[in-house]
């Protein structure tokens, strides 16, 4: 038997420990196999003490906090927008990591409320691209099927028998959206109306027209019997915590941005203006926010890869699909609404990336555009 000095001497070597009744038993691993060691009093059990993990709490990132200019390059590209002398946010990624995100120039010009990287801004046409991932889902859902005829889901539409959703979404649909409305009217209000101006006059060619999403937004009525609003909120706000405001809100929000027309006029609010624009138009984002969405998007977090790339299947000889532009090695984005001009170039995994949100319409000389362009070839040729 091991005397009190050599169980001492094991010690280290405990494997379980239990007490009944001031009693006290001590398990002792030896070699060929264990040994029990047993004090005064009668032999019972106590569970052994629970180990107590600590979590460290997570760090919410504030996908809006401003990244100011350390690399030279960050510090070049900072430099090149000052010098141009235009308002907007410019957020810049390189190798998947921001470089650079700050406001520049005026959110208001009345009030002199600089821009900064809280701003909220219309993404006009981007908004497409959020219409496009909702039909995704459904078609992941089982809900819808690309190659399904339009008239399956809204008969009334002309030679809608003729239309697939996949030509809705390359908008080769031939539809030409041609009259809007000004009135006041609720989600369901709006999508009827815009869905009787659709005419069939732009047949066998690619034809702009946000009447094909408006389209779109009806068809994802007709299989969830929920509004548009509803889908968004859920999947975006919900699901992947992507904020946006509706105009409704954005009106009354501090970070709301002035929007200028070419000649430098302030554009006065109109609600409906924006709200008729379901699925087309009708939020406002911020970089952060607009970035986390394509992030997210391209690297399979809202949809998969292969949802996205059948999303993003183009018609012959064109390069528009999904609210994006396919430059080959690259992504493009752009929309214009009431001096709203956003402007995105991105590589086709999310990793580099330029997202300019603008105030300002520079439409007709291509101000934004050229920038957003000049500054992602940077990005390619700068280490």
């Amino acid at each position: 038997m091991f005397s009190p000095e050599q169980l001492t001497a094991v010690e280290g070597e405990i494997m379980g420990v239990g007490k009944i009744l001031g009693a006290t038993i001590l398990t002792i691993l030896v070699t060929g196999g264990t040994f029990t060691y047993l004090s005064h009093g009668v032999i019972g059990h106590e569970a052994a003490p629970k180990v107590r993990k600590i979590h460290k709490p997570m760090v919410k990132q504030n996908i809006n906090a401003p990244v100011q200019p350390q690399s030279v390059l960050a510090k070049s590209i900072d430099q090149q927008v000052k010098a141009t002398g235009r308002s907007g946010t410019l957020l810049v990624a390189k190798a998947g990591k921001i470089i650079l995100n700050q406001g520049y120039g005026l959110a208001n010009k009345q009030t002199n409320q600089p821009a900064t990287t809280q701003s909220l801004y219309g993404i006009a046409s981007l908004q497409k691209n959020l219409t496009a991932l909702l039909v995704m889902q459904q078609v992941a859902a089982g809900k819808i099927k690309l190659t399904d005829k339009v008239s399956q889901y809204l008969p009334q539409l002309p030679a809608a028998n003729t239309v697939t959703v996949q030509q809705l979404l390359n908008m080769t649909a031939g539809y030409n959206q041609i009259g809007k409305t000004e009135a006041t009217l609720d989600e369901a209000g709006y999508e009827k109306y815009a869905l009787s101006q659709l005419v069939m006059d732009q047949r066998g060619a690619w034809y702009y027209s946000a009447g094909n999403y408006v389209a779109l937004v009806g068809i994802l009525r007709q299989v969830t019997g929920r509004s548009y609003a509803d889908l968004l909120k859920e999947t975006f706000k919900g699901q992947h915590h992507i904020d946006y405001t509706d105009y409704n809100d954005f009106i009354d929000s501090p970070d709301k941005t002035a929007n200028y027309g070419a000649d430098g006029t302030a554009y006065f609010d109109n609600p409906n203006i924006f709200n008729r624009e379901i699925g087309t138009g009708s939020i406002e984002m911020t970089t952060g926010n607009l970035y986390k969405l394509l992030r997210d998007e391209l690297s399979n977090k809202i949809i998969s890869k292969l949802q996205f790339n059948a999303m993003m299947r183009l018609s012959p000889n064109e390069t528009y699909a999904s609210g994006m532009y396919d430059d080959g090695n690259a992504y493009r984005m752009h929309g214009i609404i009431l001096g709203f001009e956003p402007s995105v170039k991105m590589s086709k995994d999310g990793k580099n990336m330029v997202i300019w949100l603008s105030n300002e319409d520079t439409t007709k000389v291509h101000t934004n555009v050229d920038l957003v362009n000049h500054l992602y070839d940077s990005l390619l040729t700068v280490e």
